[in-house]
């Protein structure tokens, strides 16, 4: 499925899948890399993009709402199936590649036999998680947002907002030039964030949005 989402990202071209990108020798240092094999081209660009369109829609608009990430388009399908017959068993899924204008990461959230408030459609739980993870990854990657301009922008050290109150956290975060975003709240007794993403210590460009989770 991976292969699939990555060929349609890939202009219509087949890339050939590695699980190593290279080999370091720990006495001497030297480094073989794995070459990417390109393959032949299984379905046009023109096909392509129509695809990437359809798949921003489902993000944007559709089942896949919760896979959203503020600032960067995200393209994805969810999924969900029965395991089995009337077993009460399901497999759901999301997965997806961002950013659409230039996609550069894919990935997969399969969850097996989900059980909790959110269910077990894929846009419920697979694509919050889809989220999660692109949410940390693109800012990591130092991937451009699709409305950020042109300007290079200061690198920070996200700090660590968890156990402080909202306001607190987002004053904090906006003297280092970064944004906050309140993704959901989790039941509990008071409104202190219980968790954040990116998590402290990584760097971040100014401008990238702070997830959040608070409990209220």
């Amino acid at each position: 499925m991976i292969t699939m989402v990555s060929t349609i990202a890939n202009g219509g071209t087949y890339i050939q899948p590695r699980v190593v990108k290279e080999i370091i020798d720990s006495e001497t240092g030297d480094v073989k890399n794995i070459a990417t094999v390109t393959k032949d081209r299984v379905i046009s660009k023109e096909t392509s993009e129509k695809m990437l369109s359809m798949m921003n829609s489902v993000v944007a608009e559709g089942t896949g709402k919760n896979a959203q990430v503020q600032g960067y388009s995200i393209g994805g399908k969810t999924g969900t199936s029965e395991d089995g017959v009337n077993t009460g068993k399901y497999v759901t899924s999301f997965i997806g590649t961002a950013p659409i204008s230039d996609p550069e990461v894919c990935i997969l959230i399969t969850l097996y036999n989900p059980t909790g408030e959110g269910g077990h459609q894929g846009g419920g739980v697979a694509a919050p998680i889809a989220s999660q993870v692109f949410g940390e990854v693109l800012p990591y990657l130092e991937i451009k947002k699709d409305n950020e301009e042109g300007e290079e922008k200061q690198e920070v050290e996200v700090p660590n907002i968890v156990g402080m109150e909202i306001n607190q956290a987002k004053k904090e975060l906006q003297s280092l030039g970064l944004e906050m975003e309140v993704k959901e709240s989790i039941e509990g007794n008071n409104n202190k964030i219980t968790q954040q993403l990116p998590k402290a210590g990584i760097k971040i460009k100014q401008g990238t949005s702070v997830i959040v989770y608070q409990n209220e």
